[in-house]
Parts: C-alpha cells; structure tokens; sequence
C-alpha cells in the first residue's frame, strides 16, 4: 500500500503521540526540591580547574590559559568527549581512509581562519584527553561544515523592562549531540567570564551568557555555504561570547570578518535583544521593536531559496503568542510558550527538543531544563533548575530566583 504525505504525517504524529502515552506525556519524575536540596558532588579537580555536579547537572569550570583552559577540559571530560562523540569518531575514521576525503580536508583548511588562543585551547583539549588534535579540529568544525540543527528563541521585555531569552535546541532523535551537554563556567585570562552550555570536546559559545548579561546562541540559517574563507561558527560564537560588552561590540566584531559561515545568531542585553543574519559575503541586523523578538530557521532580510514551511509556521506562532500575552510576559509564560507542541515540537518523532535555556541577563541567572530519559519527551517538560553566573565564577553574588521551576 502507498502512503501520500499526508498520510505520512498523520502517521508520524500518530507514532509521536503513542510514544508520549506509553512513557508519560509530562516531564521525567524527579523531585526538583530534593534536587536543589543535594549537596555539590565534587567528581574531578585539575590545578585551579574543577568539575562537580550541582541540581542534577554536570559543571566544569575551566580557568588559565588558552591551552590550560584546554588541558583541564580535555583532562576532566576525557569519557564524555569519547563517548558522547562515538559517531563522529567513526565518521573522521571512514572519511581518513578514504582518498577524497573532503571534510577532513575542509576541516583542516578552515584552521587558518581560527583566532590563535582557540588553536592552542583545542591542543589543550587534545593532550588532556588523549585524542589526536586533528580529531578535536574535525569536531570544532562540523557545524560549520554540515548544519544539522533546528533551533528556536526569543527574547521580550519583562515588566520592569529587563530582558529575558529562551532557547530551544532540536536535533534527529538518533543523533548523539546535545543528548548530554555540560554547563561549561569559563574565566579566561581575556575578555569576559561566562557560561555555555555545550557538547564536550567543543570550543564553541553555541549557547552562553557572559559576566556583562550579552547571551549568544547559533541557530541554522538553512542559506547553502559557497565561501569558505570563513572562521567556523564555533569560535566566532565564542569569540563574540567571551569579548563583547554589548550588542554593538558583537556587530562591530562581525563587520571585521570578511565572510561568514551561514547562521543565524541571537543575541541579547540586559535591555534589548537583535538577530544577526550571516552567510556567506552578507549579514543583515534585525532589532527588537515591539517589546519582543523571536527567531526560526530562516533568514527574513537575507534572500534564501530554503525557507521551509515547518519554520514560517514556528515563527509565526511565536510572534503570535507574544503579541497575545503582551503585557503579561514573565519567565512563566516562556516556559508556556517553549513547551506548546509548535515550539517543543512533541509531534515529531524524528527531530524535536533536546536542550531548553532561559537566560536573565540583567541578574545573570539562567535555568537549565533536565532533559526526560526518554528521547521522545521534549527537554522543555522537564523542570528548570537555577544557577547564577557569579556564584559560579567568583563565589560571589546571589542564588537564582526562583531557584528552579518545576516540570510540565
């Protein structure tokens, strides 16, 4: 019997639907308070480098030197860089043994256009860990080379005027990236202190905040790559993460390239929030205006033969229940927002959320959703628990508030 793609649909949303009855439509079972309750697990310490575990989440705090900062990672996530990135591993294994090998070869040729202190920091990564380096390049490379991700965020004015963002990460169910992240806590010897969440292994800012509230996120433009004299998007998220005071500077930073690696970069402040349309020769700047700002997988100012139904229609709905709920918009709602069946896409048995953010840059807390075992329970059901940025940076400060948010 043949299915039209309609039936193919009906189908798909069918499956989803039948595997979120069987393991529990809600987040995963945990007592958030007992969570927050635990002590910290201290599970691995290297010079003025450490690595615990704090509300349920795996934290590595990295300091020194580019290529300390790099030894301590590699030296401290040494299994989850092995593990988490097995398929990669296979994949630079099969692409070495083949004579065209040509992402290996790309891989190495976009080395040239990596800031120094990155170089050094993935030696770093490298001789800690016990990988080959031209492995960690490989790896450092690869969203710049294939894109692979399906994102979302937004940003909107609280009440008293501060600026909160959420970010949705969603990937293929059968992809290993993202399924276990870690909260990487940086203080390097230039630029900002800051956090990111990211895939061990990775020198990247995908999805951070800095000590001066500037938060950063990649996010897929869908536009095809034809200029590769380009600095991977990895470390011109970082770069921009760890040496901008404002929106301004990461606009400034962006104008010295002379090409970019096609993405889309959200951004935010303590009081405003801009989308950065990148790709090849061109970038275009989109500013918040109405008290709110949201992005899809789409260029809106930059033209694009890829604009795909599934993201318009996740843009608009977004746009849509931020206009509605104007007035009213706290953290709350935002976690409404990220855990509707549009944004969380639940009703996709193939891709849907593995990673969910919140970010207040004007207090520095941010909370971290805990993903459900299950691949097919989105991240943003499961509760939100809290962290501050300098309280992990100095010992300093506040404890978040509220300190977590309990699951769908």
């Amino acid at each position: 019997m043949k299915y039209s793609r309609s039936d193919n649909e009906f189908l798909s949303i069918l499956f989803a639907a039948f595997v979120l009855v069987a393991s529990g439509c809600g987040g995963q079972n945990v007592n958030v308070q007992e969570l927050l309750n635990r002590p910290i697990e201290a599970t691995g310490h290297f010079h003025q480098s450490k690595k615990y575990i704090k509300h349920g989440m795996t934290v590595v705090y990295l300091t020194g030197t580019p290529y300390e900062i790099g030894f301590a990672h590699g030296k401290l996530c040494k299994d989850e860089i092995k593990d988490v990135n097995q398929y990669y591993w296979e994949a630079y294994g099969k692409l070495k043994n083949t004579p065209d090998g040509k992402w290996l070869l790309l891989s190495r040729s976009l080395e040239r256009y990596i800031p120094q202190e990155y170089v050094l920091e993935m030696k770093g990564i490298a001789d800690g860990s016990g990988i080959e380096y031209d492995k960690i390049l490989f790896l450092n490379t690869l969203t710049t080379i294939s894109k692979h991700t399906e994102c979302f965020a937004f940003s909107f004015h609280q009440a008293d005027s501060n600026i909160i963002t959420a970010r949705q990460i969603d990937i293929g169910t059968k992809k290993p990236l993202w399924k276990k992240m870690i909260l990487y806590i940086i203080k390097p010897q230039k630029g900002y202190g800051f956090a990111a969440i990211l895939n061990p292994g990775w020198v990247s800012g995908e999805t951070g905040m800095n000590e001066k509230g500037i938060t950063i996120s990649e996010n897929n433009i869908h536009v095809r790559q034809i200029e590769w004299d380009i600095m991977p998007i990895t470390f011109l998220s970082r770069a921009a993460l760890q040496y901008s005071n404002s929106i301004d500077d990461v606009h400034r930073f962006l104008r010295e390239q002379k090409n970019y690696p096609s993405q889309l970069l959200f951004v935010s402040s303590k009081k405003s929030a801009t989308i950065f349309e990148i790709a090849n020769g061109e970038m275009a700047r989109i500013n918040m205006q109405e008290g709110y700002l949201a992005m899809a997988n789409h260029a809106c100012i930059i033209p694009s033969k890829n604009i795909t139904s599934p993201s318009t229609k996740r843009l608009d709905f977004g746009n849509q229940f931020l206009e509605k709920n104007w007035g009213d918009l706290d953290i709350k709602k935002a976690i409404e927002l990220v855990r509707t069946s549009r944004i969380s896409w639940r009703w996709n048995p193939v891709v849907h959320n593995r990673q969910s953010i919140i970010f207040s840059p004007a207090t520095l807390d941010f909370w971290i959703a805990i993903p459900a075992e299950s691949d097919y329970i989105p991240a943003s059901y499961g509760p939100y628990v809290g962290f501050n940025l300098l309280q992990e940076l100095y010992g300093t400060g506040h404890e978040p508030n509220p300190e977590s948010f309990p699951a769908y």
